[in-house]
């Protein structure tokens, strides 16, 4: 009986930073949906807030990350990663730094670098 107790007290912990990740994820769509205005993009907000992570010896600061999917279904789509910092305090949160990272495969290089 008492190691089923423990695993539904540690599941339950997992779960109290749940409600931070999704104040932290609002503020990091917000973010993305202000830099990227006018651009057509796609990404899964249920997927960023799960991605939360604390950052080590902090306890106000939070990792997220997602992939974003540029202009889906037309010849010009292109996939980059995102990672979003958060700092969280009493229930706000303000996004600290965000970085698109580009996958390699989508560069396309045409021999013009340069010119």
């Amino acid at each position: 009986m008492r190691p089923i107790l423990v695993s539904c007290l540690l599941l339950l912990a997992g779960c109290g930073d749940s409600s931070t990740g999704k104040v932290a994820a609002d503020a990091c769509v917000t973010e993305i949906n202000q830099r990227l205005a006018g651009k057509t993009f796609e990404f899964d907000k249920g997927n960023l807030a799960t991605s939360a992570k604390l950052e080590s010896g902090a306890n106000d600061i939070w990792h997220l990350s997602t992939q974003i999917v540029f202009d889906r279904g037309l010849s010009t789509e292109f996939t980059q990663n995102l990672n979003c910092k958060v700092r969280v305090d009493k229930g706000s949160a303000s996004v600290l730094s965000m970085e698109f990272i580009w996958a390699m495969k989508d560069l396309k290089l045409d021999g013009s670098a340069g010119s």
